[in-house]
């Protein structure tokens, strides 16, 4: 089976067009967004003549098969994530610059019906999708990690599960990085085969940001990943 993987759109529909088109000209079998459709701010990016939250969200409920909820789509709809009591006195994204997105009551409707994480069975592995890790997998929480240390309460919660594999957003990595129980690495834009297991992969972004855009095809056949700008 061929994923094909994108996240953090960020109302960028110019460049959400154009990656959708690259992927369907590659083919897939399923097509998953690891959320954050909304959330344009002027301090971060610069398409405001171009943006379009309502449009970018229409596109990919006609051609998604999973979409997840992101902290800016969260915010777009109204609601807030309960967190554990471990990280209740910690710092969270309050989307204060965030610009309306422009959203009807139906696209509001749809956007608080997004999940916080799906599962994919497949007959070669199940794959955990989310915007970022537990226990902070809507990434309302301030904060990126960096060391394989931090993902293991994410591997607890896989393993819980029965998921090999899980693919994440929110970081807007310059390529992306995989990280095992023992191990984090980052990588440019370029193809790895994924052979150790348990694995997280962090994805890069489609917005127009301080990154290329980028998006990623995974086959759960051969394990290959493949991030193209």
């Amino acid at each position: 089976m061929r994923l094909a993987i994108l996240s953090d759109i960020h109302e960028d529909y110019e460049n959400l067009l154009k990656i959708v088109g690259k992927a369907e000209a590659r083919g897939f079998d399923k097509l998953i967004c690891l959320g954050d459709i909304s959330g344009f701010s002027q301090p971060y990016y610069k398409y405001e003549d171009s943006r379009n939250a309502p449009a970018c969200l229409a596109l990919l409920r006609e051609k998604c098969d999973i979409i997840i909820a992101g902290n800016h789509d969260l915010h777009a709809a109204g609601l807030s994530p309960e967190l554990p009591e471990n990280m209740k006195d910690r710092e969270t994204w309050q989307h204060e610059q965030d610009l309306d997105p422009g959203y009807s009551e139906e696209d509001i409707s749809f956007l608080s019906t997004l999940p916080a994480f799906e599962v994919l069975q497949t007959p070669d592995l199940n794959i955990l999708f989310s915007h970022y890790v537990y226990p902070n997998l809507s990434g309302i929480v301030k904060g990126f990690y960096y060391s394989e240390k931090e993902f293991q309460e994410h591997f607890a919660f896989m393993l819980e599960r029965e998921c090999n594999l899980c693919f994440t957003g929110h970081a807007h990595p310059g390529g992306f990085y995989r990280v095992h129980p023992e191990g984090f690495k980052q990588y440019r834009y370029r193809g790895i085969k994924i052979t150790s297991f348990p694995a997280l992969i962090g994805i890069p972004h489609i917005t127009r940001h301080e990154h290329r855009s980028s998006f990623c095809i995974f086959d759960t056949n051969s394990l290959r990943l493949q991030v193209l700008r």
